[in-house]
């Protein structure tokens, strides 16, 4: 029996030995465009291998696009008769290194066929038998191999062949300049006996199927093929639109050879750019896709999920799943999120709300402590929603596998369901590609292969046996909670400013289209843009737009808001959310406390409407007591230690209790070096390299009556915080507004408050609903989240009362027993070395309460923190526009005609509502995220009746 390396040596040369007719041939430039003719009239299949080029391009084959030459297919067959190929080249590789662009050498040569076929069965049956621990199976593969390998023998090669073949396996270094170019004479040569590796395959086809006689097949796959594109991430959208062109063709491309290709891919937009670039490759899609041979995923893009609103979410489905309705006639039944980094516990109802039925992903295999149990599973939401999931791509190769057999066996072998057959997502991804020839042929191989499992192609039908409820954390990655804070800004308050606009432009009447500011701020929360994981080059680009949207947004919400108020000099408060506020505002020209230019007034404004001034009850004081700072009003007393800047003591003068345990306020220094994701993870032992920084200044900046606010400057380093803490007369709450300036690298900043409350559990806002989770290390799954995401608060209460944390988008939380840590900031050096660069200013507000969560309604301080009440002067008066218990998520122009009230259910409880809106409807009924179905009429009188279960998503159609 030969050797492993033998057989491997044999094969490389039996590689070699299938090309003819080599030729090498010269492109012609054009611009950016190389270009080559041939008139093909060819004995094998006719192929271009281009060697030494640097780039990614696009292959046009007669003016059509055809076919990728990246980093994965390095050739491309050509077709009988005349060829045009012209080479569209873009400066990157495949994870966007960026490069100057050679088109290296383009080589002529044909394949024999069943040689080419042969040496791929030989490798796949090559690896099976280093794989197999079956010694009864390994053996008798093992002389299958030796036969093979004899009948097709070596005869002989030239260096041409190997330099051809250099580009399709690696071969012996420098092989081929060891043979002598011009020496036919030693036998270097090309041969002609083409039938060995006829008649070797066809020992093989008769082999194979005797020895799966003998042994059987064990288990099942369905093979999808899959080119995982990230939108952006280490390169520009912009190189990602020339990724898709690349990979799309290349998959039509072998679609027409490979009957058996089925291929997924999500992203809408990615549909979109193909349509407007390339029509003719977005036709031949819709044929795929009518076929059954090409899938579609939902979502605008691959998403992250944790820090964008239940309207996001919701947006993402209602513009992917309109498009695929419109071009290819079907929803996409799979919501496919590979990559994505953790999945709330609001998911299932959502992405049922979206029209999709299953739910795919990968990551829950990148835990770091615990093992994910399943692969086929039921996946219940907070709501009680069921939706089937599958977690794919466990062992080698996850959802970018080669169709080899390490991968292939690896993940059958960690599939936990072998009940259901197994999803094998095959293809080269991450920076595209998709599958590739071999691939496709590999597949064969292994499905004629004995106790290898059986191989079909698409999604198959799920049959859980099992539950998973609440949340899938990803214990891994946490820092992209924190990573890039403008960008987190920029999301919130893009989400922000848009739910605005859409409300006062539907009140007003004026039908604006805002869905082309939804669709770049969708495209903007790609899950490693948003969460902070790109390079530099991805935030120049992103940042711009999204002040942008925020710009026009912020200037239609006031233009409509103007309208509405009328002509007067009266001033009016408008509040977009559905509940009474009253807060304090700054406006200009005002006998009250002043500051800076603009004075604060207080204000009472009803659910979605406008109000008027109310006058404010009390006041607030600041004192200095020795080495404290004291600031009181009528309901908290903070107390702060000169000399840290810590709180000593946060006093509820209601209930006549102190909040905290030991201090608040307390600002840390992390040294934080995860190792390659840098931009991505904390450390689990972050704490063990801590830093205090030191105070560079205190002072105190309002002494009342209506606000006090103390400033205080921290410095660590080249490094400094920047922090007001602002206490209002009446209102109990105490706001923190942090400008971090990182000046250095590898750091992690939190700050933390101690909390003397009675509870093992806390929790947190989720898109959509909240959570609960642990505060303590009880079990391995608790330890395992040192850092968890909030969207927006997180509360402790021992239930008579509580404390909540509120961030406008700070959404990374450690806690520990009833401390709470928040991070505001984190300064890696890859993929950005400039993340946090910039100075944003974030609020974090403390708001002790009486009673739980429930009852002291948290859930509204979420929307509070980065809602704004906007003060015009008009007409005055006082007005509420809509009135329900539920939250108003957002209110749109209906995609059909008519407006839509997205609302949900905060509380885990059922109930009907009676919801009263501005005018009576002639029609009224509820529908989905898509707005394509009618699931239930309502009847609408003066009021609207809706009965709700608990925190259930409620999307009310109603038309005048």
């Amino acid at each position: 029996m030969y050797t492993v390396d033998e057989i491997f040596k044999r094969e490389s040369l039996l590689l070699a030995s299938i090309f003819r007719n080599i030729k090498e041939e010269n492109w012609s430039k054009d611009g950016e465009t190389f270009s080559l003719e041939l008139n093909v009239n060819p004995n094998y299949i006719p192929i271009i291998v281009v060697k030494e080029y640097r780039g990614s391009a696009l292959i046009l084959l007669n003016g059509k696009p055809y076919y990728s030459l990246d980093g994965y297919h390095k050739y491309f067959p050509l077709r009988q008769g005349s060829n045009k190929v012209e080479a569209k080249f873009s400066p990157f590789l495949a994870f966007g290194e960026r490069v100057k662009v050679n088109p290296g050498r383009p080589i002529y040569a044909e394949i024999v066929k069943e040689g080419f076929i042969l040496w791929i069965y030989l490798k796949t049956l090559t690896e099976f038998y280093t794989q197999t621990l079956d010694q009864e199976v390994k053996d008798d593969v093992g002389k299958v191999i030796q036969e093979a390998l004899r009948i097709s023998h070596f005869d002989s090669i030239t260096r041409k062949q190997v330099e051809v073949a250099e580009e399709f396996d690696s071969i012996q270094p420098d092989f081929a300049t060891t043979i002598p170019s011009e020496e036919e004479n030693l036998g270097y040569r090309e041969t002609s006996d083409d039938l060995r590796y006829i008649n070797a395959l066809t020992f093989l086809h008769n082999s194979l199927s005797k020895l799966r006689e003998k042994f059987g097949k064990r288990g099942e796959i369905y093979a999808i093929g899959h080119a995982h594109m990230d939108a952006a991430w280490l390169w520009n959208f912009d190189e990602t639109r020339r990724k898709v062109a690349r990979t799309f063709s290349t998959v039509l491309s072998l679609m027409e050879e490979y009957k058996n290709l089925v291929f997924i891919q999500s992203s809408a937009l990615y549909y979109e750019w193909i349509k407007e670039d390339y029509p003719s490759v977005f036709e031949k899609i819709k044929e795929k896709v009518r076929e059954g041979k090409w899938i579609l995923g939902s979502g605008w893009v691959e998403s992250d999920v944790n820090m964008i609103s239940l309207e996001s979410i919701s947006r993402q489905f209602l513009y992917s799943q309109r498009f695929f309705l419109r071009e290819f006639g079907k929803k996409a039944t799979i919501y496919w999120l590979p990559d994505t980094f953790g999945f709330p516990a609001s998911l299932p109802q959502l992405v049922k709300l979206g029209g999709s039925e299953i739910f795919a992903t990968h990551k829950v295999f990148w835990n770091l402590v615990n093992k994910f149990p399943y692969s086929v599973f039921y996946w219940e939401g907070i709501d009680g929603t069921k939706i089937k999931a599958v977690a794919f791509g466990n062992g080698k190769g996850g959802y970018n596998s080669p169709f080899d057999v390490p991968s292939l066996l690896e993940q059958w072998n960690n599939w936990k369901d072998k009940g259901n057959p197994m999803l094998y997502s095959y293809g080269h991804g991450d920076g595209g590609g998709g599958p590739t020839e071999e691939m496709l042929i590999r597949s064969r191989a292994v499905e004629e292969s004995p106790i290898l499992p059986k191989v079909n192609f698409g999604i198959p039908e799920f049959y859980p046996t099992e539950s998973w409820r609440g949340e899938l954390y990803l214990e891994d990655h946490q820092g992209v909670f924190t990573s890039h804070s403008k960008m987190k800004f920029l999301n919130a308050y893009a989400e922000t400013w848009l739910r605005e606009a859409e409300i006062w432009s539907i009140i007003l009447g004026e039908r604006k289209d805002f869905s082309q500011f939804w669709k770049v701020l969708l495209k903007d929360q790609f899950h490693d843009v948003l969460p902070g994981s790109a390079i530099k080059d991805v935030y120049d680009v992103v940042y711009p737009e999204l002040e942008k949207i925020i710009d026009k947004a912020k200037n239609i919400s006031i233009e409509m808001i103007k309208k509405i108020a009328g002509n007067g000099d009266k001033i009016m408060a408008f509040n977009s959310l559905s509940w009474e506020r009253e807060d304090y505002v700054e406006i200009d020209n005002s006998e009250e406390q002043q500051n800076g230019g603009k004075s604060i007034i207080k204000v009472k404004v009803p659910s979605v409407g406008f109000g008027e001034v109310v006058n404010t009850e009390g006041k607030v004081e600041v004192k200095e007591e020795n080495d404290k700072i004291i600031m009181e009003g009528e309901k908290i007393r903070v107390e702060i230690n000169r000399s840290t800047g810590e709180f000593t003591s946060l006093f509820d003068k209601e209930k006549n209790r102190e909040v905290l345990k030991q201090c608040g306020n307390k600002l840390i220094f992390y040294e934080n070096v995860p190792g390659w994701a840098d931009a991505w993870n904390i450390e689990q032992d972050f704490e063990y390299t801590t830093f205090i920084p030191k105070i560079e200044k205190i002072n105190i900046l309002e002494k009342g009556p209506i606000r006090a606010t103390i400033e205080i400057v921290w410095k660590f380093r080249n490094s400094q915080v920047r922090e007001r803490i602002i206490l209002y007369a009446d209102l109990k709450k105490v706001e923190l507004r942090f400008v971090p300036k990182m000046r250095d690298r590898e750091l992690l900043v939190k700050i933390w408050n101690s909390f003397d409350l009675n509870t093992d559990k806390a929790t947190f806002e989720i898109p959509g609903g909240c959570v609960e989770r642990s505060t303590h290390q009880n079990t391995s799954w608790d330890k395992a989240r040192w850092e968890v995401p909030m969207l927006r608060w997180v509360d402790m209460d021992e239930g008579n009362y509580g404390v909540a944390i509120v961030s406008d988008f700070k959404h990374g939380v450690s806690i520990k027993g009833t401390e709470v840590g928040v991070s505001i900031s984190r300064t890696p050096i890859y993929p950005d070395p400039y993340t946090d660069n910039e100075e944003v200013e974030a609020k974090l507000i403390i708001v002790p309460h009486e009673g739980n969560w429930r009852e002291a309604k948290v859930y509204r301080l979420g929307y509070e923190a980065i809602t704004p009440i906007i003060v015009v002067r008009g007409k005055g008066g006082s007005k509420s526009f809509v009135q329900t218990k539920l939250i108003l998520e957002s209110m749109k122009w209906a995609e059909d005609g008519g407006i839509l009230l997205r609302l949900y259910e905060p509380e885990n409880v059922r109930g009907i509502d009676r919801i009263r809106i501005w005018f009576k409807p002639e029609e009224s009924f509820l529908t989905d995220f898509t707005e394509s179905e009618r699931i239930r009429e309502v009847k609408a009188n003066q009021e609207i009746l809706i009965p709700f279960k608990n925190f259930e998503v409620v999307n009310l159609l109603v038309r005048p």
